[in-house]
């Protein structure tokens, strides 16, 4: 039986590196996030997985908020290519993942991610990402169009993504 404090008293301060509290905090977040995908198609099928996910990100606009603290943080000025180029080379960072810029201008932004902790091993749930990337397109330029000719998630050793501003 635990012993009860006369007065109660805060926890200890441990000094905990903001490394580890920023590691914990991502593996969890991406953790967290997989398990729901993989438990909600095992019960339900790929696609309730992937619609609740998508129901997810948008209630509360929570993706469409997130990209405009983003863009009010960084100061992101604009609604090019560019401009989402730069949004997801923030993200890339923010969530430990390694890209390579194959071609940024105002009208495209194709990138290849060659390591990425959000890989899921299902292939039907790999459009996963294409919902989170329409909704930052749609919140920095509605005429954005966004492919994936090749994705980790699907099978292929890497991801590329193409952002395109249609006129």
């Amino acid at each position: 039986m635990a012993k009860k404090l006369q007065t109660p008293c805060a926890a200890p301060k441990r000094g905990i590196p903001w490394e580890l509290k920023y590691d914990f905090a991502m593996k969890g977040y991406t953790n967290l996030g997989k398990g729901y995908l993989y438990a909600i198609r095992e019960k339900y099928g790929a696609a309730a997985a992937l619609e609740m996910y998508e129901m997810v990100n948008k209630m509360g606009d929570r993706a469409k908020n997130f990209t405009n603290t983003i863009r009010t943080i960084f100061n992101l000025e604009g609604n090019d290519a560019e401009t989402i180029g730069q949004f997801f080379d923030i993200w890339a960072e923010l969530t430990d993942q390694e890209v390579i810029i194959l071609e940024r201008s105002k009208i495209v932004n194709r990138i290849k991610y060659i390591k990425c902790p959000y890989k899921t091993e299902p292939k039907d749930i790999s459009d996963w990402c294409k919902i989170f990337g329409n909704i930052v397109n749609k919140t920095i330029n509605p005429t954005a169009i966004l492919e994936r000719p090749k994705g980790m998630c699907a099978g292929d050793s890497y991801c590329e993504f193409v952002w395109r501003i249609e006129d």
